[in-house]
């Protein structure tokens, strides 16, 4: 206990300075996502059990968790509205220069293979002093949207990934603006891994463990597209998911205020947009959190909350995409 709260372990991701409870949304449709995939699924095994497990890593897209005039707030916090030239076209211009600089996307662990930092050094991120002011900053729309993501998963502890699994090398909050033509720019990275982590502070406490481990905290990244219109088909910039075994993917195409909901494990990747979107940025602001257990031994795998006391939401049956339809789970 004392580790965790000396190196910021396990802060909650809201909290209301107020002093009051934090309130709870209602609203069953808000919460619901459209659809689940279970995909990348495989024999699990823990060091110290005698019996491995079946695991797969899910992807859950949101449509009405972000409505537009917050989609429209979160958007001017990525592009440094007020602050930043406000007369500068995007359509027309692409990403502000005011603002975004090309290299500026760097936000996979150190121990990431060179070749995949590489291969992302040529596209458009936003500076270090932009990514410390919308982690740090006082904007009113990351934390109502905090607010949203603490109602979201009742059953959990939501924090922000903390600077004491990798260090500074990678922020708990991000964004990123492709552009048409930065094709073999990009390639598939996982955005963390307890696994995986490096000697720090929370593999002390933590230890190494398969993600989704029951009673263990949960890395999962939440990704939210962010633009005023998109028309995915003519434009396109889908999001896609990596499943291994079947050397297969699942695209997750952009929706204005679409929010995605991935373990932080599956390798999945930006694709560009096409040139019919012209100079136009697919903007896109992505969370890194860590969703704690409440009880011992508890199951980190129910993300709707359906096995709480009462019953949490009920969610659509998820679809098993790939490797995780091999296999019917016992």
């Amino acid at each position: 206990k004392k580790e965790i709260e000396q190196y910021g372990l396990r802060i909650p991701i809201y909290s209301d300075t107020t002093g009051d409870s934090i309130p709870i949304d209602d609203d069953v449709t808000m919460y619901t996502p459209i659809s689940q995939i279970e995909i990348d699924g495989a024999e699990t095994h823990i060091d110290g059990a005698e019996e491995s497990f079946w695991d797969t890593s899910s992807v859950v897209v949101f449509d009405k968790l972000v409505d537009d005039d917050l989609r429209s707030r979160l958007l001017d916090v990525v592009k440094g509205k007020p602050s930043a030239n406000n007369d500068w076209n995007d359509v027309e211009n692409g990403p502000d220069p005011n603002r975004w600089i090309r290299g500026g996307l760097q936000d996979i662990p150190d121990n990431e293979e060179g070749e995949e930092e590489q291969q992302t050094i040529s596209s458009w991120g936003l500076p270090a002093e932009a990514i410390a002011d919308i982690c740090s900053g006082n904007h009113d729309a990351i934390q109502e949207f905090e607010l949203i993501l603490t109602n979201l998963f009742p059953q959990f502890v939501v924090s922000r990934l903390p600077e004491a699994v990798y260090g500074d090398c990678v922020s708990p909050l991000t964004a990123n603006a492709p552009v048409a033509g930065e094709e073999g720019i990009y390639d598939y990275h996982i955005d963390g891994d307890p696994l995986q982590t490096p000697p720090s502070p929370w593999t002390d406490v933590y230890g190494r463990y398969p993600n989704r481990s029951r009673g263990k905290p949960r890395f999962v990244s939440c990704l939210l597209y962010l633009n005023d219109e998109w028309d995915e088909l003519k434009w396109g910039a889908a999001t896609k998911f990596y499943d291994p075994p079947t050397d297969d993917s699942y695209e997750v195409t952009p929706r204005p205020g679409r929010c995605v909901i991935i373990d932080q494990d599956i390798g999945h990747t930006v694709t560009p947009p096409k040139t019919e979107a012209g100079k136009r940025p697919r903007y896109s602001l992505v969370w890194k959190l860590i969703l704690h257990p409440k009880t011992e031994n508890q199951d980190m795998t129910d993300l709707s909350g359906a096995l709480l006391s009462p019953p949490g939401r009920q969610w659509p049956e998820p679809e098993l995409f790939g490797s995780a339809a091999a296999v019917t789970r016992s």
